[in-house]
């Protein structure tokens, strides 16, 4: 019976933490985060946008005619209501888009009332150079 040795044991089991941590931070990258968001959004007519604004690297989800602008680490992913249409009761989501134009990001919401002849009830088109002021 061959006698245990500590050391190549302590070896292993280091080695396994290392493999086991890598793949936890490449689970949890910002990018990994990120797309696991379009996966859950996308079913329900979501989209997350990235782009380059300003020369800063920025994520945005449009979902229900909301635009969110995310702040994605490692540890989590936070989303900050940047833009909404007026409150309308009993409107929905009709339409929405969000694209790159030049320098500026553009982003279309529609809203419509519920009902017969349920006409635009909100949105229009909004442009922004650095995702937090609209216009």
């Amino acid at each position: 019976m061959a006698a245990f040795r500590p050391l190549p044991a302590l070896a292993l089991a280091g080695g396994l933490v290392l493999v086991l941590s890598a793949a936890w931070h490449a689970w949890n990258s910002p990018a990994r985060r990120l797309e696991r968001l379009q996966q859950e959004v996308a079913p329900k007519g979501g989209r997350v946008f990235q782009t380059t604004l300003n020369n800063q690297e920025m994520a945005f989800l449009l979902q229900d005619c909301k635009l969110y602008k995310l702040e994605v680490s490692r540890r989590s992913l936070r989303r900050e209501l940047v833009l909404k249409p007026d409150f309308y009761p009993f409107a929905f989501c009709f339409k929405q888009s969000i694209e790159r134009r030049g320098d500026s990001l553009e982003v279309y919401l529609l809203m419509q009332a519920l009902g017969a002849g349920g006409g635009n009830q909100g949105g229009g088109t909004y442009r922004s150079t650095d995702g937090r002021t609209w216009q």
